[in-house]
């Protein structure tokens, strides 16, 4: 079910309407009813196993470690936590990574001349990467004394399976969540005025703008031959575009249905384009996968006795600096390893969303110094629009590159892809009405270029004035609702619906 059909608005509007005329102390009931319904309608049905398998063993670990910390040893304990980690992420590598280690295998008895292994055909359920990560997340603080567990099984899996976090994320925090999904909520015209204003502009990113963009991507990289030279590095560019507004137009609408509620979500974007850095970049992309691997990977790392070994040992032949650096980056290695395999089992994702950004973040981290001795000398002003503008598209750029690997369809097809787009010198195509023929009509690419503007200056204002709601609801009412008609006028009259679009498609939906 596509968080833009008619199906998912009916389903949403009745369960709001059931939620605030349940008593408080029974609505996550309501919620854990909307959740199995959506996981229903979207899924398979038998793969629901997946999902009370995590559940039973979350509560199940967390319970044993939390009743039993002052009894058992640490050894005991550890195994424990083990034991629950390995079924969830067992889970998860058995649903999205067998066929990649099956596959990678395979190649390698072809060497010898031996018979490969079938690939295997596993249905996996909606979102299994994004509540698998919350879910060892939860295991992981219970372990560590962040948080106590949740008492009872269904409480466990309205955390774990809230429906509006089910398609992608984001990623929450239990010790964040249990007082927001439980404590039951007054009606407040506040919260669902806002939350609505905010699905709209999500749903007018993903049907005004993604779908159209996301032509073009196709149109291009489904003929590197023809369209070659320039129009490899323009579909990179507009690639990005449609990656943010699908994936942050479902975080828009996901986060406002929630909001309707009273139940707030973490957010998952803060104006990515604004980054001065690729290590920014992730800090204001996908906010909270980044914020899990630093928590859950990259600190535990740091803090764990072969790395301490590692860096003492560092320290005594090379010093102090490369006993901070090096770690630090073998660290940043794994972290990245598992992004890209997170992103899939391929190697596009190993290489494209996990080696690259590791690198462009090594590199910028080694050749700081030498950079600012050059801003020094050259007497630039760091402080400027124009230094700003020039960092956020070199960062863009970078990232760009990366997310080719994200979105072609094979590694090698990646390559031959970069090579195409040096391969002719065709900037006219700009100027000359070319970008014209990509899938969509001179009138829809003029609907799609104002749009943009209007990404730009909702996200100009969200960099300098946080939100723009706000900002909307200290204006007059004719005002106010002047421009609600608009974006909703907009999406009625120029969203895309139908054949060709694939408006039900959101590109993180299967993660």
């Amino acid at each position: 079910m596509s968080l833009t059909s008619f199906l998912f608005i009916i389903l949403f509007i009745l369960s709001l309407g059931i939620y605030y005329i349940t008593p408080k102390r029974y609505q996550w009931c309501a919620l854990l009813f909307f959740s199995i319904s959506f996981f229903a309608a979207c899924c398979k049905p038998w793969t629901i196993v997946y999902v009370i398998v995590s559940t039973v063993s979350a509560r199940i670990t967390c319970n044993a470690i939390h009743s039993n910390r002052s009894i058992w040893d640490e050894k005991k304990l550890k195994r424990c936590l083990a034991a629950g980690l390995a079924v969830n992420l067992g889970i998860l590598c058995l649903l999205k990574y067998l066929n990649f280690f099956i596959f990678n295998i395979d190649s390698l008895l072809s060497v010898f001349g031996m018979q490969g292994i079938p690939l295997t055909d596993l249905a996996a359920p909606i979102g299994v990467s994004f509540y698998t990560l919350q879910t060892v997340a939860y295991i992981l603080d219970v372990y560590w004394g962040i948080t106590e567990p949740q008492e009872g099984y269904l409480k466990t899996a309205l955390f774990i399976g809230y429906w509006p976090q089910l398609v992608s994320g984001p990623i929450a925090r239990y010790s964040d969540m249990k007082d927001r999904l439980f404590e039951g909520h007054e009606f407040s015209w506040h919260n669902v005025t806002f939350g609505l204003q905010r699905m709209l502009w999500g749903i007018f990113k993903s049907l005004v703008l993604s779908n159209r963009l996301g032509v073009m991507v196709d149109t291009i990289y489904g003929d590197i031959k023809r369209f070659n030279g320039f129009y490899i590095w323009f579909a990179a560019g507009i690639f990005m575009f449609q990656l943010y507004t699908n994936f942050s137009g479902c975080m828009d609408i996901v986060i406002g249905a929630s909001e309707c509620y009273g139940i707030v979500l973490p957010e998952n974007f803060k104006t990515p384009f604004f980054s001065r850095s690729v290590q920014e970049y992730w800090q204001r992309w996908h906010i909270t996968l980044g914020g899990i691997m630093r928590d859950y990977v990259l600190n535990p790392l740091l803090r764990s006795g072969g790395f301490r070994k590692l860096t003492k040992k560092i320290k005594e032949k090379w010093g102090r600096k490369a006993s901070v650096q090096i770690p630090s980056n073998l660290a940043m290695l794994i972290v990245w390893l598992l992004m890209g395999l997170w992103h899939g089992g391929d190697w596009k994702f190993i290489i494209g969303m996990g080696m690259w950004f590791w690198l462009c973040i090594v590199l910028a981290r080694m050749t700081e110094p030498v950079l600012n001795k050059a801003v020094k000398f050259l007497r630039i002003n760091t402080k400027t629009f124009s230094w700003h503008l020039f960092q956020s598209l070199r960062v863009f750029m970078l990232a760009a590159i990366g997310n080719m690997f994200f979105r072609i369809e094979s590694f090698k097809d990646t390559l031959r892809a970069i090579k195409q787009g040096f391969s002719h010198w065709n900037p006219w195509i700009f100027f000359d009405g070319s970008l014209y023929g990509l899938g969509i009509s001179d009138k829809e690419f003029r609907i799609t270029f104002a749009g943009l503007i209007l990404l730009l200056t909702v996200s100009v204002l969200q960099e300098k004035r946080g939100s723009v709601r706000e900002l909307i609801s200290e204006q007059n009412f004719v005002f106010r609702w002047i421009i609600y008609l608009l974006l909703i006028y907009a999406i009625i009259v120029y969203g895309t619906y139908g054949p060709g679009y694939e408006a039900q498609t959101f590109i993180y939906g299967n993660f």
